[in-house]
């Protein structure tokens, strides 16, 4: 039986109550057993101790929505999607070493090619190589004519049904189907959608029948509101959502999941595709139009958590322009942790530091409450109780 006692100077466990100063968390066999004052004591003579006396601790980081073998920096997304299974599987391994590094502990995988997501999913949970626990989508679910489709799409209600069974008979955590257009390709950014009601449903209906839910890529508009009221349960980027959609995911109590560096931060989108005009002011655009909505929309009373979207290591970015938008540090917290958790369906296991659930949790050099940047300095990252030793 492993035991260890870690000694936290400030601990943030997560769960909404306050800080508890020079705080005490013992692990057994890589859960979470006790969390309470150090003066307390009761730790095993045999435990060995992790001393952050000096540190902010809080849970490991919960990205909802990224792509393993994706860089965006590097421009031609859909041409990184149709590379083959060897390349995307390297990419991924360099790119989840870096988030598992900057303190992302769980993933969501919203779409990859050749079930390589599913892969490199059982070769970290087998130790073979580093990376976040990932939970995985398989082949995202995109119309021929729609934004998404890289080597595969699926078009018609059966053919729907037939590609969201192929992905959960293969292992996938959830299904991801991508419903109206995007930034990151050309042309127009529409909000209609590319799918009709009953693709939709037929989605949504094999991700219940086997007792998961449907995630559905929509900036906002009909194409948003059609996704939500067929019923899935996560809104991946809402970029363009108005109050009224914004009133409809309230009201059915769907998550929104925002993700801003991809097209905020200058090595996102701008630095791999921004030399092609029309890509560049849909870029510019989303800025223009999230700037104005997000601060109203993230007061709303909305469910929200972040995700990356394939920008690796930039959780601290996104949690960053949370607060940026009037979101309180506290609550960036919690959407970077518990609330993703709630939203991924997994906060039975992750998103706090409490008895019973795994033990991820991520150290800091400076208090993120009082400066969000100290995000950027991780310096101890455990997973299931083992902390991870940066290689590179």
């Amino acid at each position: 039986m492993a035991v260890r006692a870690i000694r936290c100077g400030t601990l943030f466990d997560g769960t909404g109550g306050v800080l508890l100063r020079d705080a005490l968390v013992v692990v057994t066999d890589g859960r979470i057993t006790s969390v309470g004052p150090a003066a307390s004591g009761g730790v095993a003579p045999s435990a060995e101790t992790v001393d952050l006396r000096d540190r902010f601790v809080m849970p490991g980081l919960i990205d909802c929505h990224s792509h393993a073998s994706l860089v965006p920096g590097e421009g031609d997304q859909l041409g990184q999607l149709r590379r083959g299974p060897v390349p995307q599987a390297l990419a991924a391994t360099r790119n989840l070493r870096r988030d598992l590094a900057a303190g992302t502990t769980t993933m969501r995988i919203m779409g990859e090619e050749h079930f390589v997501d599913v892969d490199v999913r059982d070769a970290i949970e087998a130790g073979v190589i580093p990376g976040p626990r990932l939970l995985v989508a398989g082949r995202g679910l995109a119309a021929d004519n729609g934004h998404g489709r890289a080597l595969t799409s699926y078009d018609g209600v059966d053919d729907v049904r037939r590609g969201a069974r192929e992905n959960l008979r293969r292992g996938a955590n959830h299904v991801k189907i991508f419903v109206t257009g995007g930034v990151s390709s050309p042309g127009p950014m529409p909000t209609g959608s590319a799918y009709t009601r009953e693709e939709i449903r037929a989605a949504v209906e094999e991700a219940d029948r086997v007792g998961t839910y449907a995630a559905a890529h929509a900036h906002g508009g009909p194409g948003l509101q059609l996704a939500v009221r067929e019923g899935v349960r996560t809104i991946e980027h809402g970029a363009l959502a108005t109050d009224e959609d914004i009133a409809l995911l309230i009201e059915r109590r769907v998550w929104l999941i925002c993700t801003f560096a991809i097209f905020m931060h200058p090595s996102g989108i701008e630095q791999g595709d921004g030399h092609r005009p029309a890509i560049m002011d849909k870029v510019r655009s989303a800025r223009r139009v999230v700037a104005e909505n997000f601060p109203r929309h993230l007061a709303s009373g909305v469910r929200f958590a972040c995700g990356t979207d394939s920008m690796h290591g930039l959780m601290p970015f996104e949690l960053q322009t949370l607060v940026r938008f009037g979101v309180s540090p506290a609550d960036a917290l919690l959407a970077g942790t518990r609330w993703g958790a709630e939203a991924c369906r997994i906060d039975n296991e992750v998103g706090t530091i409490e008895p019973g659930k795994r033990a991820d949790l991520i150290a800091l050099d400076g208090d993120p409450l009082k400066d969000m940047t100290a995000l950027e300095r991780v310096s101890l990252v455990m997973k299931n109780g083992v902390v991870y030793e940066d290689q590179s």
